[in-house]
């Protein structure tokens, strides 16, 4: 059982930079959401409607509308 057991080095501990003030709490590098307007829920359900009238009534009990 010993042959099979494998073992690997420590992991190494790297020099840790002291964070100073300005540092990482810039927002202006973090990704931002994308601005889209919300599509309005009548007009899909009506296309929903279109399409098969069961699903248009599943959507809003799921959906709490």
């Amino acid at each position: 059982m010993r042959d099979k057991i494998a073992y690997f080095p420590e992991r190494k501990q790297r020099p840790v930079k002291p964070m100073e003030p300005g540092d990482g709490g810039d927002d202006n590098n973090a990704p931002k959401r994308p601005d889209v307007n919300r599509p309005d829920t009548q007009e899909l359900l009506k296309r929903m409607r279109r399409v098969d009238k069961d699903q248009s009534r599943r959507y809003r009990q799921r959906t709490g509308e």
